[in-house]
């Protein structure tokens, strides 16, 4: 007994003297702030300044709140997360960051008033200067890669399908990268073109950036091009596609409706990328929507999760034509939260494991492999057309 009391005090003594002579390495806590700096799980943001851009469109200008704690760094082309709570309802939408990549001061984004809209219409009418936010690091995969997209590149955006373009203009010309540039952009009618005098202020001073529009309202007094963005106008503007990488942003309509163009033209699908779908405007027109579903219909949602600890359940209605992100999120309950960033199936990060039930996912949403094996669905962008039985404690 002796001896092992004997043992345990010199292996106590032999740590003392060790940790006395060894520092602790430089890089132990400074790699774990640089990740948080990286990669945070939420930013607190404050309205520095806000602009109208045209008449349904503001820029909100944001810098940290906690002046300790700098904005995470971001790729032009990338979007973050917007959280709000709106009578009682705490929900986020994407945003695409306008501001350069090349200095991090401050975000901005621009935020059109979505038609029955639930967020952009609250913040339009509501958020003032000095107002703190949260919101989430920038995410996405809208950005320029030098190892596949090549050296000339097509912007095409429809309407305020341009906020991660102008970042990503900013970003390639201020640095006076070697870049071809391409923009393409739609809009109903002149009036509705955001940022106008900074992107022909831009094309005037740099060669390597063309800037095009196709109104398709325009007026009388219009020259340029009107209608929708066909091939004929593509091939017009881009010229030979054989050495392009085309980047697009706007609508679900509009998605579907250039992406026949661009394959008419013999596009290859590895030389596109569009930004995410978003949530349908009506899902019951969506291909594959189940026909025998009536409209409006209502299902159970049984969702289990841990509150102070404890597991409890929770049981509501939900409609089948809603996302089901929407509906857990209209109950109010304050443990009910569940992180997300996209609103689209991209990100992953509302994963949510379906134990019983089915949902219905638009056809071009990408689940990864692993979530169908394994049976989690991603609620912002899967739609309830039976009972469901949702468990938040596995993730």
């Amino acid at each position: 007994m002796m001896e092992d009391v004997k043992k345990y005090q010199k292996a106590e003594k032999t740590k003392k003297k060790r940790e006395e002579i060894q520092k602790i390495p430089w890089y132990y806590d400074g790699l774990e702030n640089l990740c948080n700096r990286i990669h945070p799980t939420k930013q607190m943001l404050r309205i520095s300044d806000i602009k109208q851009l045209s008449h349904d469109t503001k820029l909100f200008r944001f810098v940290s709140a906690k002046p300790q704690k700098p904005l995470a760094p971001f790729r032009a082309g990338q979007y973050m997360g917007i959280i709000v709570e709106i009578n009682g309802v705490r929900t986020s939408r994407p945003y695409s960051l306008v501001s350069s990549p090349n200095q991090l001061a401050y975000y901005e984004i621009g935020i059109r008033k979505k038609a029955g809209g639930f967020v952009s219409p609250y913040l339009l009418e509501n958020a003032k200067i000095g107002d703190v936010i949260e919101a989430t690091e920038p995410m996405g995969n809208l950005f320029y890669n030098s190892l596949f997209h090549g050296n000339n590149l097509v912007f095409i955006a429809g309407g305020c399908g341009i906020t991660p373009f102008i970042s990503m203009i900013r970003g390639i010309t201020e640095k006076a990268i070697p870049l071809n540039i391409c923009l393409i952009y739609g809009a109903l009618s002149k009036k509705d073109i955001l940022f106008k005098e900074e992107l022909e202020d831009i094309q005037s001073r740099r060669d390597n950036v063309s800037i095009n529009y196709v109104l398709s309202e325009p007026d009388p007094n219009w020259k340029g091009e009107c209608g929708f963005i066909t091939k004929d106008i593509i091939s017009k503007i881009v010229g030979n596609i054989d050495d392009k990488y085309f980047y697009i942003v706007g609508n679900r309509a509009m998605y579907g409706f250039v992406d026949a163009e661009l394959q008419s033209l013999g596009v290859p699908k590895h030389k596109t990328f569009f930004e995410a779908f978003g949530v349908p405007e009506d899902i019951t027109q969506v291909m594959g929507w189940p026909k025998n579903i009536e409209l409006g219909k209502k299902v159970q949602i049984t969702l289990k999760f841990r509150q102070l600890g404890n597991e409890e359940e929770i049981k509501f209605e939900a409609p089948s034509n809603e996302p089901l992100l929407n509906s857990i999120e209209r109950t109010g309950h304050k443990d009910l939260v569940i992180e997300n960033g996209c609103r689209s199936g991209e990100c992953a990060l509302c994963r949510t494991k379906l134990v019983t039930g089915n949902v219905f996912v638009p056809p071009e949403v990408t689940i990864r492999d692993i979530d169908r094996d394994y049976g989690f669905i991603h609620p912002c962008i899967s739609y309830p057309i039976t009972d469901l039985y949702l468990d938040l404690t596995l993730t």
